[in-house]
């Protein structure tokens, strides 16, 4: 293979060769009026010829096939062992083999002098790790959940103690920290778990996931949805999963006049001849149109009385 077959996608390699297999026995196959089975393991191939979209080096082979009578036959990988332990024969060639295709296919990129690998806990989050365990020891709200947990209390006011427990003066939560009556230390951490450069602005899931392996509070899943969601970054790059709206959907035509109409009352008048309202009632189809001068108060427009004014002036 060249180096150009060499980026093909495995679709067109196994493409590739039955071209191969053809021009190697071409002039047996070309002589023959037996119809030549092809068993694949690919069942996409069974549509080959009848895609209408190919890549020009597609249709190049395709062309080259049409002077055959054959037929692709999907075998799956149980019954096609023998083909398949010739087609997986390559992966138990040796690294110091001469074809350069396989030469590529063990290059190290990076060695293990480029890599250092760094604790994100120690190093990233450090400054917010040790905020988190001042404002632990120090709150006061702190000190007296602490107190309540030292007595065996389950609960304190809609607080659940039931799994929290202390060491060295530090509240946890199973064997999370716990973070506690700081609002702001909270979105400093998901801030930092959500846009730093190793993660990449992950997901709501992930984002969760790993903020969960260290801390914990309560309606932690809440806020991170709502930070996420007002990511300028993720809203810009990322692909909204909501359903898309469908098109508008226009009005049907009336059959006869008034039979649909639309109205609207136009308020906020000056007093004339004690009315201060207006109703318009346009009728859709032959956009004839009533004005009804009406007095209403404040909050006193009511179905029943806008059904009265339409039984005495339009209907």
């Amino acid at each position: 293979m060249s180096s150009a077959e060499c980026n093909y996608k495995i679709y067109d390699k196994e493409l590739l060769i039955i071209i191969w297999a053809f021009k190697h026995w071409w002039l047996e196959l070309k002589l023959t009026n037996i119809s030549i089975k092809m068993f694949i393991n690919h069942q996409t191939f069974i549509s080959l010829m009848k895609n209408k979209e190919l890549s020009r080096h597609q249709m190049h082979w395709v062309q080259k096939l049409t002077n055959f009578n054959f037929r692709i036959i999907y075998w799956s990988d149980k019954q096609n062992i023998k083909i398949d332990a010739l087609i997986c024969q390559a992966d138990i060639m040796l690294k110091d083999s001469e074809d350069e295709c396989i030469l590529y296919q063990w290059i190290t990129i990076l060695t293990s002098n480029q890599m250092k690998i760094a604790d994100l806990k120690k190093n990233i989050n450090e400054s917010i790790y040790k905020q988190i365990l001042e404002t632990n020891e120090i709150n006061e709200n702190c000190t007296l959940l602490r107190k309540v947990i030292a007595k065996d209390k389950t609960q304190y006011k809609n607080i659940k103690l039931k799994n929290c427990w202390i060491q060295n003066e530090i509240l946890y939560h199973d064997s999370q920290l716990w973070v506690l009556f700081n609002k702001l230390l909270q979105m400093n951490l998901i801030h930092e778990m959500h846009d730093q450069s190793s993660v990449d602005h992950s997901d709501i899931l992930r984002t969760v996931k790993v903020i969960k392996r260290n801390y914990y509070w309560s309606f932690m899943r809440k806020m991170i949805d709502q930070y996420i969601q007002n990511c300028y970054i993720c809203q810009r790059s990322k692909t909204s999963r909501n359903k898309s709206n469908n098109l508008i959907q226009s009005l049907l035509i009336s059959e006869q006049q008034w039979q649909d109409i639309t109205m609207n009352f136009i308020i906020d008048l000056s007093d004339s001849s004690e009315y201060n309202i207006i109703l318009t009632i346009i009728c859709r189809l032959s956009k004839e149109r009533h004005y009804i001068s009406c007095i209403i108060d404040d909050e006193d427009i009511t179905v029943e009385k806008t059904a009265e004014m339409l039984i005495q002036w339009v209907y």
